[in-house]
């Protein structure tokens, strides 16, 4: 209804061979023919070949091809390989997280190995110095028969 006001109230210029004529203004009342009816004048989405006023556009000779006629924005072969676009970047994630957890076992068992043997390690240290210690040496010197000779160096005493 507004585009038929609008076309009411704006008078068209014609060309023709001679000078240029007027077309009289058409009253609001009077209904336009069926042409300027179509679906993107009463959407008023302007994505046809008609012009902004509802007149259809000239082709000059050459085929259009109509939106309308796509009734679907992706064809069958696209969405073939989207899907195994899809499927590919899904079995390279599903690898990714398997190998990692894979990785993560194989970590945890060699933590777990490393602690049972530094836990081994320890005790084997500890035994060593009980038995180098000095508490040890004496008690095994005395056994042998060895008598303590006392301090290694007397102290010096300087009289002045």
């Amino acid at each position: 209804m507004i585009i038929q006001t609008q076309l009411a109230k704006n008078a068209k210029t014609l060309y023709r061979s001679g000078p240029a004529v007027r077309e009289p203004r058409t009253p609001a009342t009077v209904r336009l023919p069926s042409r300027y009816y179509g679906p993107s004048v009463q959407r008023g989405n302007g994505n046809s070949q008609n012009g902004s006023n509802g007149v259809p556009k000239p082709s000059n000779g050459r085929k259009t091809r109509k939106s309308a006629n796509r009734s679907t924005l992706w064809s069958p072969w696209k969405l073939i390989l989207l899907s195994i676009l899809l499927g590919i970047a899904g079995s390279i994630y599903l690898t990714h997280v398997f190998q990692t957890q894979n990785t993560l076992r194989e970590v945890q068992q060699l933590r777990r190995e490393y602690e049972r043997a530094h836990r081994v390690h320890t005790e084997v240290q500890r035994n060593y110095d009980r038995m180098t210690g000095p508490a040890e040496v004496y008690n095994r010197a005395a056994s042998l028969g060895m008598i303590s000779g006392g301090a290694a160096d007397p102290v010096i005493v300087i009289e002045r």
